[in-house]
């Protein structure tokens, strides 16, 4: 087991890398050029990290192929995501910034945060699931991150109840139902739906009427009944 300590930021940041396109792509393999890409350096430089990351069992390497995490690389990367999302959640929700700028933020913060400092960050935002991009949050060191795609809130019915986990908009948007308390990782319910497929929504902070167009694009993970 890798003593993550001892990682640089810059191998923390190839790590990062490697798993959010595997993430998005749901691919094996990441080619070396796309890593490249990703982190805006040289296909070299790539290669000689790509190395260094094999020689502490972090990635596995395949010729034509490309690189793939190895469940050491797996633990690592999942740690390091679970912090940067965590910050990004307290930096939005409890400093009132704007998503990006969070974000930017969060990923210089995610290099220097403890285990421990990441489990009461976790505890003080009340265990959040997923952060304002509606990427997953693993809620036990260590333990596998789960994808949500979830269902639009367009098929919700009265009475019905769920956790926002995506809300696919442009940013200006985003901000706005956030404000309203409409954002990845707070439960709302449905109040009413309109004959023209609009949808009264409550969130804890109160209640927003959606057109039938905007409540497509939120998804959410249906509560349990």
């Amino acid at each position: 087991m890798v003593d993550h300590k001892l990682l640089t930021e810059s191998e923390e940041m190839y790590l990062v890398t490697i798993r959010k396109k595997l993430d998005d792509c749901h691919d094996a393999y990441i080619p070396i050029p796309d890593i490249a890409m990703g982190l805006g350096v040289q296909p070299v430089s790539v290669n000689q990290m790509v190395k260094k990351l094999v020689l502490l069992d972090l990635v596995s390497y395949t010729p034509y192929k490309g690189v793939e995490l190895t469940l050491e690389g797996q633990r690592v990367s999942s740690r390091i995501l679970r912090h940067r999302r965590l910050w990004e959640v307290f930096l939005v929700r409890e400093l009132k910034m704007a998503i990006e700028t969070a974000d930017d933020l969060a990923c210089h913060m995610e290099h220097f945060t403890s285990d421990e400092v990441g489990n009461r960050l976790s505890v003080f935002l009340d265990y959040p699931r997923v952060n304002f991009h509606g990427k997953p949050i693993s809620q036990i060191e260590g333990s596998e991150v789960k994808s949500f795609s979830g269902l639009p809130l367009t098929e919700l019915q009265v009475g019905e109840c769920g956790l926002i986990v995506r809300i696919m908009t442009d940013e200006s948007t985003a901000e706005f139902l956030a404000s309203e308390g409409f954002h990845p990782g707070m439960t709302i319910n449905v109040m009413a739906l309109g004959s023209s497929g609009e949808v009264l929504a409550e969130s804890p902070e109160g209640q927003v009427q959606l057109s039938d167009e905007l409540a497509s694009k939120i998804y959410l993970e249906k509560a349990a009944t």
